[in-house]
């Protein structure tokens, strides 16, 4: 089993994990509860970490998640919805708290 990925976000190593597991790559999440001990042990100790469990398949995974880094978007543009006022990124094109479409820039 080796390590692959960590991250300070749950989120961005479950959506990493949901990928691999769509190409059937096994792999777990260590430290999913971490965030429970902050304070008592160091910060980076607890971030969530993606372990691929079958070492063989570690060059195939971390090809995958480089590859999709690089396709990843480096920089997003802020919007505030007109309606309510709340600020999204760039991603999105509807407002998730009123409905209101992204206006044209």
């Amino acid at each position: 089993m080796r390590k692959l990925f960590v991250s300070q976000s749950l989120i961005e190593v479950e959506s990493r994990k949901d990928m691999l597991d769509q190409e059937g790559i096994l792999c777990t999440i260590k430290n999913q509860q971490g965030s429970s001990l902050a304070g008592e042990v160091p910060f980076a100790e607890v971030f969530p970490e993606l372990w691929v469990i079958n070492d063989g398949e570690y060059a195939r995974a971390k090809a995958i998640l480089d590859q999709w880094d690089d396709a990843s978007p480096s920089e997003t543009s802020i919007w505030i919805c007109v309606g309510c006022s709340e600020c999204h990124t760039g991603e999105f094109t509807t407002c998730w708290k009123c409905g209101r479409e992204r206006p044209d820039s």
